[in-house]
């Protein structure tokens, strides 16, 4: 996994540019890029900042609906009480410098299950990066600029200890972050400018946390151990074209993978646990519509929704969400 992930990111970092609330362009191009405005796409990350004190918040709100399970194989069945899931996420970004940004993305989340529902919103884990534009864009030709990302997860959301296994909302992991993210921006025919974003990131664990009783990691009352998470790693492509300068069409790509944890200790009854995850992997689509009240304002809702997978959930989640820039 982590040979795929370096991999990755030397393959995507030749070309694009980051994602994000607007960001101010040249006046001086003579085209209609400069002067459109964007908001998405729904998935692809955010670049550095353009200016030192510039303020961004993004609000989400997610609705993640559980439609099936792939298997090891790949197959995707169905059946059975699926679990729903609502989110609300705020992405804050804010400019250090003309170049380093700093990020804190905070989420809320509610799930249910049939009859079961959790006792109540979590917070989940807590991811906190900071942002460097490496290079400038160059929006005559298409160039991309390049961002490089450098964070943690700090492990804030209940993992363990669980009253119900639907109130977990963490990992219980210190992880890692590396990043890059590109970003282009370009004329098509028509003067309906295009916007593309490359990203490739790599999750590391830090730590080995204990596990106790009820878990994320399917440990019952009674259970003490440790818990080994693996590598994962995120690649997508996103992409906006625009009809006119307030309404553009977004499409996502994603792929994401994960090495198998490892679990170790002692059940309720003193037996020993070896347990070894599965390696996961699942690729999703996430068309969306945005409309921009200025440079600084737009909203975009679409909706988010699995196409291939192994040993994850099959899944469809609308969501709608609003940036703005100060």
């Amino acid at each position: 996994m982590r040979a795929l992930s370096c991999v990755a990111l030397l393959v995507l970092g030749g070309w694009a540019q980051p994602a994000g609330a607007q960001t101010a362009l040249p006046q001086d191009v003579p085209n209609a890029a400069p002067n459109q405005w964007f908001t998405g796409s729904l998935e692809a990350p955010s670049p550095a900042l353009p200016k030192a004190g510039m303020l961004a918040i993004e609000p989400y709100v997610v609705w993640q609906a559980d439609t099936g399970t792939y298997g090891d194989n790949g197959h995707r069945t169905t059946g059975g009480n699926q679990p729903d899931t609502l989110e609300a996420l705020l992405v804050i970004k804010y400019g250090i410098t003309n170049r380093l940004t700093i990020q804190a993305l905070p989420a809320l989340s509610h799930t249910w299950d049939g009859a079961a529902h959790s006792t109540g919103a979590g917070f989940g884990d807590l991811p906190l990066e900071l942002e460097y534009r490496l290079r400038d864009g160059n929006y005559r030709n298409g160039a991309p600029s390049i961002t490089l990302d450098l964070g943690v997860t700090v492990p804030s959301g209940a993992y363990k200890h669980l009253s119900n296994s639907l109130n977990g909302v963490g990992q219980g992991a210190w992880l890692l972050k590396q990043g890059i993210v590109l970003q282009s921006l370009f004329d098509t025919a028509g003067n309906h400018p295009v916007r593309i974003r490359v990203y490739a990131s790599m999750f590391e664990p830090l730590t080995h946390p204990s596990v106790e009783d009820v878990s994320v990691y399917g440990t019952t009352q009674g259970f003490a151990g440790k818990v080994a998470p693996g590598v994962s790693g995120q690649a997508g492509i996103g992409g906006g074209w625009a009809l006119d300068r307030h309404w553009v069409f977004a499409l996502d790509l994603v792929h994401t993978a994960g090495d198998r944890y490892r679990l170790t200790g002692i059940d309720g009854l003193g037996t020993p646990v070896k347990t070894l995850g599965a390696d996961t992997s699942s690729t999703a689509l996430a068309p969306a519509v945005e409309y921009n009240w200025s440079a600084d304002a737009g909203v975009i809702a679409g909706v988010e929704f699995t196409a291939a997978g192994r040993n994850t959930p099959s899944y469809v989640a609308p969501q709608v969400a609003v940036a703005i820039s100060f």
